[in-house]
């Protein structure tokens, strides 16, 4: 059933990015309309989807508990990313821009743009945007600081400065509202959860009109964005779904499904966009970026399903 509703969400997640796409190739969308959109999402219905899903949320110790285990384990699974991206650009021998865009695409996934309305599908109580909230919160501070770091190479040096957006002031006000608690009036509730709700189509019309902008035709010839595909969409978030769940049995960690779904089904997100809008700021290999998120995009509809399926039966199996 599940894996029913994950295929259904990504052919209709296909329709609305189709429309984007079309939208922008006649010039409906422009490319200033485009970036504008991005930032629309970031800033204004995202947070307030963030902050809703928190304020209507019960206090459940349990949840709370899985929650601080996702944030835990996000950095395990950047690290190890961090480690077979690393390993794979060697092999591959890439030089020294193509290796830093490789491995940070390697470890950071579309987790916010795809990864949220996606979580927000499969588990429509809200508890799929809490998790999800968590490990966005874990992967921005690996984000934007290490990788910010890495594709200015070394010249710029984000701290906490830039971890303090829209989005983490939406998480932390909407726990507050969450562990008092807090009863939002009704018209304000309605009001935001209105608005955090527009996150799904607005940020499936924003993928279309990128990947519809994009002029990398001979980029996707590059090996390197295949071996990149398959290590990200698929075998090692598997590995990890199967190293986790044998640690769960042998150590007794309470770890419910719904978190450990959020935590596998992120780290098989495509490349992350933010990576390749901070490659073209820094003079990095922008057009191998986006090559890389225009590819692992169009093969994550096939992989994302796959994996959620695999991952139920590892569930059962170990």
């Amino acid at each position: 059933m599940a894996t029913e509703i994950i295929v259904r969400q990504l052919l209709i997640f296909g329709i609305v990015i189709g429309i984007g796409a079309l939208a922008y190739w006649q010039k409906i969308i422009s490319p200033e309309i485009k970036n504008n959109l991005a930032k629309v999402v970031i800033d204004i219905t995202l947070p307030f989807l963030i902050f809703t899903t928190f304020a209507n949320m019960e206090a459940d110790a349990s949840v709370l508990k899985n929650g601080l285990l996702v944030f835990a384990l996000t950095f395990v699974n950047l690290f190890v990313f961090y480690l077979v991206g690393n390993l794979s650009s060697h092999l591959l021998k890439l030089k020294k821009p193509q290796q830093t865009v490789h491995t940070l695409h390697t470890m950071f996934g579309n987790i916010v743009f795809l990864g949220f309305p996606l979580l927000d599908a499969l588990f429509p109580n809200g508890i799929g945007i809490f998790y999800g909230a968590m490990y966005q919160l874990a992967s921005n501070t690996i984000t934007f600081t290490y990788g910010v770091y890495k594709l200015s190479a070394g010249t710029q040096k984000s701290g906490i400065k830039s971890l303090i957006n829209l989005n983490t002031i939406a998480l932390f006000l909407g726990a507050i509202v969450l562990l008092l608690p807090i009863k939002l009036p009704s018209f304000l509730n309605v009001s935001l959860s209105s608005i955090g709700q527009c996150t799904s189509p607005l940020s499936m019309i924003y993928i279309g009109a990128m990947l519809a902008s994009m002029g990398i035709k001979s980029a996707i010839k590059q090996k390197s964005i295949y071996l990149l595909s398959l290590n990200k969409l698929l075998i090692v978030p598997l590995a990890l779904a199967a190293i986790y769940q044998l640690a769960i049995n042998a150590l007794g960690i309470n770890l419910s499904e719904e978190a450990f779904f959020v935590i596998i089904l992120q780290a098989a997100m495509p490349c992350q966009t933010i990576i390749v809008v901070l490659s073209q700021r820094y003079k990095g290999d922008y057009i191998l970026a986006g090559a890389n998120l225009f590819v692992t995009t169009l093969l994550s509809i096939v992989t994302l399903p796959v994996v959620f399926f695999l991952v139920g039966l590892i569930r059962q199996a170990l």
